[in-house]
């Protein structure tokens, strides 16, 4: 009968880098680059750049092209954003990750307030 082998601890994965969502200001068109994702760890600096945008009463382009998740409440909140803003500006979405695509087309398939350019 061998020996049973000695009780060493596994040594646990490492855990990976939590999630990080990033902005940077466009010039032409006028608008924001968003990078990284938008879950709950995010939330909050997605309600800020959103707000922000808001407040500027006129049309707001977003560059998604780097954006490689967003959660339903985050597409909720960009929703909330263009329908409650003062003057209802017009949201462009550029390039927006297929997730928030599919969920604006179940939840929100009509509105006009938000615009999707894939180029």
């Amino acid at each position: 009968m061998e020996p049973a082998p000695s009780a060493t601890p596994r040594r646990s994965p490492a855990p990976s880098d939590p999630p990080t969502f990033r902005t940077s200001r466009t010039n032409s068109p006028s608008g924001l680059r968003c990078a990284g994702t938008v879950d709950f760890t995010t939330r909050d600096a997605w309600r800020s750049a959103l707000a922000e945008l808001a407040a500027t009463g006129r049309d707001v382009h977003l560059d998604l092209s780097e954006l490689t998740f967003i959660d339903v409440h985050g597409t909720t909140m960009l929703v909330e954003a263009a329908t409650h803003a003062p003057q209802a500006p017009r949201i462009v979405l550029h390039r927006p990750p297929p997730m928030m695509l599919r969920i604006l087309g179940v939840f929100w398939p009509s509105l006009h307030t938000i615009e999707v350019v894939h180029t």
